[in-house]
């Protein structure tokens, strides 16, 4: 934890709705919370299609291509967001 009390640099969580014609559940992508100025970095990351940005630039609403796995994904974005918090102003 740091003295501000945030606990990790990257939270990254499932995003699942449900299909409204079965119940069945639906995965939709990530909900990622991390610091400001990461979109284009989750953008440019092959398999990430849509990355929407929330609560002044934290939360990221990111959408996939069903065509690559998730947990591949999720770990990579993980990475690209460690690598370049750095290089963010």
């Amino acid at each position: 934890m740091d003295k501000n009390g945030k606990m990790v640099d990257v939270l990254i969580e499932e995003s699942i709705g449900s299909d409204p014609r079965t119940g069945m559940p639906i995965f939709f992508g990530f909900s990622v919370w991390a610091d400001a100025g990461m979109k284009d970095i989750i953008k440019n990351i092959p398999g990430v299609y849509i990355v929407l940005e929330f609560n002044g630039g934290t939360h990221y609403d990111v959408s996939l291509d069903p065509r690559y796995n998730r947990e591949f994904l999720k770990a990579e974005i993980e990475a690209q967001i460690k690598i370049n918090s750095d290089n963010i102003e």
